[in-house]
């Protein structure tokens, strides 16, 4: 629970200008400023490729949290942008019809009278309705521009008058999987409850409840709290209800937009969309900042910029350059589908790292497709195909998990590790590299001087003695000089010395 103090900006827009809930937001960003803040590419650090296999398998996780904003991001984050301002326009907390709204929802509440009954603001703004296949990045792209924002923001003066409120710009749920009203009342009252700390949740989570008194109430925290956007994942979860649930529930989604001016964004794979237009007043509601249907990526221009960038994410020993064939191989494998690829991409490195290849090559795309996506493959090659009539027999793309390769492929790499005692020998190496690096040696330096102090002195056990050593050499120049003081207690010496070279305990190479 992060609650941000608010910081009133003085608004260019006439209309935002007195509106304390508008004035608390950050500023309108342009649509670079948003690119560039949401960009997330943390790519490899230097000295990465030279680190043993089992720690390279833990870098490359990183790629699942590469994010690169395209042009539809800042179309996003702008509609977000417009219909949180304009929610906000006729619901001044400065104003009297502020508490005469709250004071009507507890009534109604003590009445015992279902969401019908509320009126209050007259609407200013309407969501809109995102849908796409499942992994083209609908919910990671509204999740990052979501945090662009502050979730809370705490007011207790404004112009020199007191204000004390506690405003949430932005509420993020998931549909229930079984599509039911009351799940998402209660998912509502815990997503308030983890923002602000109060206790929703537990006070109405009784079996006794009904689904009336719960919307009312639902209704009356978005008033109080001053909701901003209350986005809706996974809608097409409402295809599941069966009696007219669904049509219930995007009639209260309507009945926030219209009576409290709570824009209600909906997020859904393709299956979504006969749910929304068999409602006219919803998916004309959903359509107030333009309805945005999100297709997987073409093989163009945006895919070379994305392919290139997540390439810079690489730990294979060898570099594998970015050519033309691998980024259409990858475009085919994955039809655009930006999980797909991201993940292929893992794939393809935790695979050439675990059996020591060191590299990869188009035809292990091809190969990690037969190994993992056999699921999906049908609905892939019905993309591929074009044609409509295969693509309409999947409505969404299963998302699948790489946790299992991952460990199928450590399993691989454990078998690949020689004996015990070459492992205790490598980590103390690399260890000793890793501490180096943190000092500032450059990467090759640091593993040829881990390397030498540790084959040179045999009473060299612990990371400590092995890291004084070797940058005690690194100061001294030249280094390779200094390596003479260790001659006497030179492991090459000792009686076991060629059994320990055929076990590969010991790297037998020039350094």
């Amino acid at each position: 629970m992060i609650e941000h103090i608010a910081k009133y900006k003085t608004q260019i827009v006439s209309d935002y200008q007195g509106n304390p809930l508008i004035e608390a937001l950050p500023n309108i960003w342009s649509g670079d400023e948003v690119i560039d803040t949401l960009s997330h590419n943390e790519g490899h650090h230097d000295g990465e490729r030279q680190l043993d296999a089992r720690y390279r398998m833990h870098c490359v996780q990183r790629l699942f949290h590469y994010f690169q904003p395209l042009e539809q991001h800042s179309d996003i984050e702008q509609r977000f942008s417009r219909c949180i301002r304009q929610g906000y326009l006729h619901r001044n907390p400065l104003l009297p019809e502020y508490t005469k709204s709250l004071i009507q929802g507890r009534d109604v509440i003590a009445s015992k009278k279902d969401y019908t009954y509320l009126s209050a603001f007259r609407p200013t703004a309407a969501g809109f309705t995102i849908i796409g296949l499942s992994g083209v990045g609908k919910t990671s792209a509204v999740s990052n521009i979501l945090n662009l924002y502050p979730q809370v923001i705490v007011h207790s003066r404004y112009k020199n008058n007191p204000l004390v409120l506690k405003q949430i710009v932005w509420l993020k749920l998931d549909c229930p999987h079984d599509g039911s009203v009351k799940g998402l009342c209660m998912d509502f009252f815990e997503a308030i409850d983890r923002a602000i700390g109060t206790d929703y949740f537990e006070t109405y989570g009784k079996k006794t409840a009904t689904i009336d008194i719960l919307m009312v109430r639902m209704a009356q925290a978005a008033r109080l709290y001053c909701l901003g956007v209350l986005v809706i994942d996974e809608i097409q979860h409402l295809s599941r209800i069966k009696g007219g649930g669904s049509e219930k529930m995007l009639n209260f989604f309507v009945t926030l937009v219209n009576t409290i001016g709570v824009p209600v964004v909906l997020i859904g794979t393709n299956r979504a969309m006969t749910v929304l237009q068999s409602e006219f007043r919803q998916a004309r509601r959903g359509s107030g900042q333009g309805d945005l249907i999100w297709n997987r990526m073409k093989n163009d221009a945006a895919w070379e910029i994305f392919v290139s960038s997540m390439w810079e994410n690489q730990w294979t020993n060898q570099i594998v350059p970015l050519t033309d064939e691998l980024k259409n191989v990858l475009y085919d494998e994955s039809q655009g589908i930006v999980d797909i690829a991201v993940k292929l991409y893992a794939m393809v490195q935790i695979r050439a790292i675990a059996l020591g290849k060191e590299k990869f090559a188009p035809d292990d795309f091809h190969a990690a497709v037969l190994e993992k996506l056999g699921l999906v493959k049908p609905m892939l090659d019905a993309l591929r195909s074009g044609d409509v009539k295969k693509i309409n027999m999947y409505s969404d793309i299963a998302p699948f998990s790489v946790d299992d390769y991952f460990t199928a492929y450590s399993a691989v790499l454990d078998k690949n590790q020689d004996i015990p005692k070459r492992r205790e020998i490598s980590s103390l190496s690399e260890k000793s590299m890793l501490k180096l690096l943190e000092l500032g040696v450059e990467p090759e330096k640091a593993k040829q001087l881990a390397g030498k102090v540790i084959a040179a002195d045999t009473r060299i056990k612990t990371v400590a003695e092995a890291v004084r050593n070797a940058y005690q050499l690194y100061l001294s120049a030249p280094a390779i000089n200094a390596v003479n003081e260790y001659q006497s207690n030179d492991l090459r010496n000792a009686a076991d010395y060629e059994e320990m070279k055929k076990i590969g305990a010991i790297e037998t190479k020039v350094w």
